[in-house]
């Protein structure tokens, strides 16, 4: 029963590391503009900005900026991952441009996206066949790389789209809102 106690208070000790761990890193959102630009980071009391899919631009205090275009209806390949018979995708092109001093890599960005009013989670479609893959390789800085991502959610909601994009493991999240 001793041994029990003890494998316990490391299993919890070991669990509140890892959720510590992955929580590293910064909640800065970045400053939202609506034609690209940035003044800096937000307060640490200021709500995460969402910016405007189509118009709106997230740039972060490091100067790394990203924009999402509108999103559009999208049809998978045949040969596709990520989309079920049924659900309902988009397409959403996203670009990244580096205003940092330092070379950029692509292969850290994360998206995810959800639809509708109950924010249904969307699941990530690659489509080499149609051009949706992922970010890939090396942005020197002052250089932009623009990538299409398709989402696939098993709702037909697409009053409301919303995206998260992650640069990086260390870097902010920026957030985006739109609609079919």
């Amino acid at each position: 029963m001793k041994n029990h106690k003890y494998a316990t208070i490391a299993g919890v000790t070991l669990a509140a590391v890892v959720a510590l761990g992955c929580g590293a890193g910064s909640s800065d959102t970045g400053t939202v503009s609506d034609k690209g630009g940035s003044n800096g980071a937000p307060a640490a009391d200021e709500k995460p900005k969402v910016a405007k899919m189509g118009s709106g631009t997230v740039t972060f205090g490091d100067g790394l900026a990203v924009s999402a275009k509108a999103p559009k209806k999208f049809t998978p390949s045949s040969y596709s991952a990520g989309h079920q018979r049924g659900n309902t995708a988009v397409l959403i092109e996203v670009t990244i441009t580096n205003g940092t001093k330092e070379p950029f890599d692509l292969a850290l960005v994360t998206a995810t996206a959800a639809f509708g009013a109950e924010g249904t989670q969307a699941e990530r479609v690659f489509d080499s066949e149609k051009g949706v893959t992922d970010f890939e390789g090396t942005l020197a800085p002052r250089q932009k790389r623009t990538a299409k991502l398709a989402f696939s959610a098993s709702t037909k909601d697409t009053s409301k789209i919303a995206l998260t994009v992650k640069p990086s493991f260390d870097d902010a999240t920026a957030l985006f809102e739109g609609s079919l």
